[in-house]
């Protein structure tokens, strides 16, 4: 379960850390390119470190598929991560993250190997709420610089083990404890359903539907106090998504197990990145996207993450009979 929904950090914050939205055609200059969303919780890190690759008059699209052209040798750069805090730093390993169960998504670039930086949690210990340093180092050139402030631990106080749902006008409230490094949130559910045939048991099974509630959330002064924060999810959307979530089929009976609840939270500079590319994305724009970077001296973003999962979260009697019977799931053999 924790590999679960830390790989689901990586993927759903704005998120996406790594992605490939960068390009430059120019006269040949030593640009480094760096994307990491750091976790204290992870018990090993990765940073991917790349270079801008493309001189004037070149082909993106076929330079972006060859590996030696968006990769530095391992004897061209240094990658150095420092705990400014604790006052210590490692040089990273350059590893192909595909050793590691890391595939690079589908896209232009090539897909392997898939080189990123790397060290584990004992080679440098990183806490929340310490500052980190990224140095990428090269011969002849200016560091390239980049530093974020680690979100500690969230904990997820409600819903409680049991919620109910048939009750419409009433919302679900998710409330979670307010860390200040965290700026822009996710909420996900997964929810676990047995699909059982009588006719034919060989087809049993366990189904797991993943709910992206909401995503980029930014909590207004309504949803935030001191040192918490909530999110109200209208109790109607439930049965709603597990209605659109399922078909209906002949001789299957349903039965809802439970479901788990994550809030994911990503540090300031996705919001600062999110909130520049939306000021010029308007039909009165020039269309053309500014390039938020906090790597001084190349570009790049280079953040913090961290999630929380509370499992287990039962829907009361009501709402299973709401499950059964109500307008959006009654053809789907809930029992």
């Amino acid at each position: 379960m924790q590999l679960r929904f830390t790989l689901l950090v990586l993927t759903a914050l704005a998120l996406a850390g790594c992605r490939d939205d960068f390009s430059l055609e120019a006269d040949y200059q030593d640009v480094p390119v760096a994307y990491a969303y750091l976790n204290p919780d992870d018990s090993r890190h990765f940073i991917r470190v790349e270079k801008a690759f493309l001189e004037a008059g070149g082909n993106a699209e076929a330079v972006a598929g060859i590996a030696d052209s968006i990769y530095y040798g391992a004897e061209d750069v240094t990658v150095i991560l420092e705990n400014v805090t604790q006052n210590t730093s490692r040089e990273m390993e350059r590893v192909n993250a595909q050793d590691y169960g890391l595939e690079r998504t589908d896209g232009i670039f090539a897909q392997s190997p898939n080189i990123a930086y790397s060290l584990t949690d004992q080679e440098l210990p990183l806490f929340g709420g310490n500052t980190v340093r990224l140095t990428i180092q090269r011969p002849g050139e200016e560091d390239a610089v980049a530093e974020t402030n680690l979100i500690p631990a969230i904990e997820i106080s409600r819903p409680g083990e049991m919620v109910r749902v048939d009750d419409y006008p009433r919302p679900v409230a998710v409330v979670w404890s307010k860390e200040e490094e965290a700026a822009i949130y996710d909420i996900t559910i997964f929810f676990t359903i047995r699909e059982l045939y009588p006719s034919d048991p060989d087809r049993n099974r366990t189904v797991q539907l993943e709910w992206p509630v909401v995503s980029g959330f930014v909590p207004g002064p309504e949803q935030s106090s001191s040192n918490l924060v909530s999110y109200d999810i209208q109790s109607e959307s439930f049965f709603q998504f597990i209605g659109s979530a399922l078909e209906e089929e002949a001789g299957v009976t349903r039965r809802f197990q439970f479901f788990d609840i994550q809030v994911a939270a990503a540090g300031q500079e996705v919001l600062d990145r999110r909130t520049l590319e939306n000021a010029n994305a308007g039909i009165t724009s020039s269309q053309s996207l500014p390039r938020y970077s906090n790597l001084i001296g190349g570009l790049g973003l280079v953040t913090s993450s961290t999630s929380a999962l509370k499992e287990g979260i039962q829907f009361d009697n009501g709402s299973l009979d709401s499950l059964e019977a109500g307008i959006y799931t009654r053809d789907l053999g809930f029992r």
